[in-house]
């Protein structure tokens, strides 16, 4: 039994076994580690892995940011923003912003002034710029 790889358009549609080709577009891939899959690309007979896409930036849009955080603690610190002029800046900035760079060291510092100021826990923190990105939150 021999493992082929089926080429549609300079591409692998799937890897068969057989006992021998069936067609021309079946290569033969026993002998090949790592054995070529589904979307490996074969040109000028050389096989190559797909492109891995770059993950994508942990940015969310200003209203997904906002989101992130609970109503009673965007009312904290609205309401703290009254009194206090390092969060009323923070809120002043936040307005400035059509996005949000989760990974941002400003971002980060932001949060960690509301931590200090009792207006967001440690945890809370963590969880508002680690959440995993939804497609929905992406500006």
């Amino acid at each position: 039994m021999f493992y082929y790889a089926i080429i549609k358009e300079k591409t692998v549609d799937r890897v068969v076994v057989a006992d021998s080709p069936l067609d021309s577009d079946w290569i033969c891939v026993n002998d090949i580690d790592p054995r070529p899959g589904p979307g490996w690309i074969y040109e000028n007979d050389v096989f190559s892995p797909p492109s891995i896409p770059p993950p994508l930036p942990n940015v969310v849009t200003k209203t997904a940011f906002r989101f992130r955080l609970t109503d009673a603690e965007y009312i904290g610190i609205l309401s703290a923003a009254k009194t206090d002029v390092e969060v009323q800046a923070w809120v002043e900035t936040f307005n400035m912003v059509t996005q949000v760079n989760l990974d941002d060291p400003r971002t980060a510092t932001g949060l960690e002034m509301m931590v200090t100021k009792g207006l967001l826990t440690e945890e809370r923190k963590t969880k508002i710029l680690t959440a995993p990105v939804e497609d929905t939150e992406r500006p």
